[in-house]
């Protein structure tokens, strides 16, 4: 994202909307993809994906979190 980091965004989010559902999605960059999406994880993201994925893949987290 241009202007500021998924991880701020999602701790923002959480406090700002505790309702939201959060998908975090990442193919890395300064960390490995599974230790960001860890620290999503941990801040609170619903689901995670790992790019590249599928379209059914996030089909299906965005359909899980609807339920």
């Amino acid at each position: 994202m241009p202007d500021k980091e998924g991880l701020e965004t999602i701790m923002e989010l959480r406090r700002d909307f505790p309702e939201v559902k959060i998908i975090a999605i990442s193919r890395g960059g300064r960390v490995k993809p599974e230790e960001y999406l860890d620290l999503a994880d941990k801040l609170g993201a619903h689901r995670k994906l790992t790019k590249p994925f599928v379209r059914e893949e996030l089909l299906a987290a965005v359909q899980e979190l609807l339920e």
